[in-house]
């Protein structure tokens, strides 16, 4: 069985879009398992970790629970061999294992259970994902000299976001690039219906709109003129504001507005919802502060619906496309 271990330089620069792309192109069974959990969501009456649902679904898998078993705490961590266990649990008919480190790269130092404890301990080499930044490029070349502490394999580096990554930067250093994966504009997008499962939000306007997508998310905290400036840029955008605010709701019912959600509890005026039906755009109420909507709004950008199949397919293409694979299985 081939087995790899995705580390990452940061946090939230793409690991699980990698494994997601990886064990997509993989042609034999693929599986998975992410030790430490970290964004929880409700699945039946549990909780499980956000990227092991998505794995579990996508591919088949075991339940998102069993992927992502263990909650990480500094002051009472799981055992190295617990961890070890249940991989080899996971790996049992699998062609190819996919491993996921923690969220930081620091995650289990304190306890001999890092990235890099628990890739020498199942003796599995290291792929680091990454994007080009400076801070980044000095963490990849923290994690070559860990591995070459502790005698471990770097298989290499896969830049996610990236078109111009500092290749030759890495490889003057032996560390050998696999790819460079652009911006893949398909995974910034979600649904009007997302945003009301997640927030338990009403509609009370534009129904009719229900299937339009979101690219971009405004906080509509500034003043009116800056906000119509900002507007007037942003496409198939979701605003966030209170529903007090009846010139600029009006002012983004003019512009490429998938959808508003006013917040508070404070419903619109008659006029912009008379507007939002014409329009057939969407508003939205929520009872919590608009702070709490914006930040569950940034959780739904980052987050890949299993049954989205367009997001799925977009990152399968763009991992065979940018990512050198016989290079990453070996």
């Amino acid at each position: 069985m081939k087995s790899i271990f995705l580390a990452s330089a940061g946090i939230k620069l793409g690991k699980t879009v990698v494994a997601l792309g990886l064990a997509s192109n993989y042609r034999g069974k693929a599986g998975y398992y992410k030790p430490f959990q970290d964004t929880m969501v409700q699945w039946g009456d549990t909780m499980v970790d956000q990227d092991a649902l998505l794995m579990s679904e996508v591919f088949k898998l075991e339940s998102g629970d069993k992927l992502s078993p263990f909650a990480y705490d500094i002051y009472d961590p799981p055992k190295m061999n617990g961890l070890i266990a249940k991989h080899v649990e996971l790996s049992a008919g699998k062609d190819l294992m996919i491993v996921e480190g923690g969220r930081e790269p620091s995650t289990g130092f304190a306890h001999n259970i890092s990235n890099t404890d628990f890739a020498k301990a199942t003796k599995m080499p290291l792929v680091i994902v990454s994007t080009a930044t400076r801070q980044s490029l000095d963490m990849i070349i923290v994690t070559r000299n860990l591995c070459e502490q502790k005698g471990l394999e770097l298989r290499g580096v896969i830049f996610n976001n990236a078109t111009d990554a500092p290749k030759k930067f890495l490889e003057d250093r032996g560390i050998k690039v696999l790819g460079e994966i652009p911006t893949i504009p398909e995974l910034r997008t979600f649904r009007i219906q997302e945003i009301m499962d997640k927030m338990h939000a009403k509609i009370i306007a534009g129904a009719a709109g229900m299937d339009r997508v979101v690219e971009t998310m405004l906080l509509g905290t500034m003043t009116l003129q800056s906000a119509i400036d900002i507007m007037r840029k942003a496409k198939r955008k979701a605003l966030v504001t209170g529903g007090d605010r009846t010139e600029l709701l009006i002012a983004a019912l003019s512009t490429d507005t998938s959808c508003i959600i006013v917040t508070g509890g404070i419903r619109p005026s008659s006029t912009v919802l008379s507007r939002a039906d014409e329009l057939k755009i969407p508003i939205l109420m929520s009872n919590e502060h608009t702070i709490h909507v914006a930040e569950t709004l940034e959780q739904l950008i980052a987050r890949i619906d299993p049954k989205d199949k367009m997001k799925v397919d977009a990152i399968k293409s763009n991992i065979r496309a940018n990512v050198d694979l016989d290079a990453v299985w070996e």
